[in-house]
């Protein structure tokens, strides 16, 4: 923990930002392999160009339809409700692809020229060429690039942040918690049951312990219906009180670094209430910089050659 933190009037705020910039230069190798598939495999007279862009347009329903089915099998709804439901997203989804898919490379009838090409365009999308796949990892890593630069510099709201009034969770499935530090029964690592009986602690994960009516009352009415896989892992009993765990592996930050802040706002706080804002600045943890060592420089540059490369011997 650095030691500015230790300072309780000051604001602390936990970040995604270098979580996501770490996975730039994996993102740069997929514009590498995109862009040598996409300049030396077979065309076949195609546009890989644009049926990329209908592939991964085409992805994104079939995984949004997915992913509304796995939240409908965790609503709690009785089961022939939940088919219906299903049955009902299924059809919608298969019904946008399929117009899609018609829009593109319609139906194939008819004899005129327009038909004879929107029909050979229909047989491309069902069965595309490599260099198709090359541009769709080109558009996937340009992507993430973009958007991870664009936080990067203009940063999002904190997931998790801490002042002298207590922490708040900033997470689209989980808006508005807030846990005063007068709320708070304890700050450690969490606390699993382990099958011997005795409890794991978890050096990896950082919780705050509150009440069962607490959590009851103000939190578990904020846990919203599109909560994400595995959200639930955040909420872990602990005898007659819950915990709220503060880490999470979409903020690149030890364990320690919330608990050294959290620790020493809640003694300072606990037995009085904070004002919700100090004068003490704002730190921030997960924040991503050039820290101007080898390893950074080989992972950012080396992606770098293989283009230069790559487009040298198109």
């Amino acid at each position: 923990m650095s030691e500015p933190s230790a300072d309780v009037s000051a604001t602390v705020e936990y970040t995604m930002d270098k979580w996501r910039m770490d996975r730039v230069p994996w993102a740069m190798w997929a514009c590498v392999a995109g862009l040598a598939i996409g300049l030396h495999a077979e065309s076949r007279g195609q546009n890989g160009a644009v049926l990329a862009t209908i592939y991964l347009a085409l992805l994104g329903l079939a995984f949004a339809g997915y992913a509304l089915t796995a939240l409908i099998g965790r609503s709690g709804l009785p089961l022939l409700l939940e088919l219906l439901i299903g049955v009902l997203v299924l059809i919608v989804v298969s019904a946008l692809i399929g117009g899609i898919s018609l829009i593109v490379g319609g139906s194939g009838g008819g004899s005129s020229y327009v038909g004879a090409m929107r029909s050979l365009y229909w047989s491309h999308l069902v069965n595309p060429s490599v260099n198709v796949f090359g541009w769709m990892l080109l558009y996937l890593g340009l992507g993430w690039i973009a958007f991870s630069s664009y936080r990067h510099f203009y940063a999002d709201r904190a997931v998790v942040s801490m002042s002298a009034a207590g922490i708040r969770f900033h997470r689209p499935w989980l808006k508005g918690l807030f846990i005063p530090w007068q709320e708070v029964r304890g700050v450690g690592h969490l606390e699993v049951p382990g099958i011997s009986g005795v409890p794991f602690v978890s050096p990896y994960a950082a919780a705050v312990t509150v009440g069962q009516n607490f959590y009851e009352q103000h939190i578990a009415p904020k846990r919203s219906f599109f909560s994400p896989p595995g959200a639930e892992a955040m909420f872990q009993p602990k005898g007659e009180m819950m915990q709220v765990v503060l880490s999470s592996a979409d903020m690149a930050v030890k364990a320690e670094d919330f608990l050294g802040p959290a620790e020493a706002r809640w003694k300072a706080f606990r037995d009085r209430a904070g004002p919700p804002s100090q004068p003490g600045g704002t730190i921030v943890y997960g924040r991503w910089s050039i820290t101007g060592s080898a390893w950074q420089a080989v992972q950012f540059l080396a992606p770098l050659v293989g283009i230069a490369v790559v487009m040298l011997y198109r």
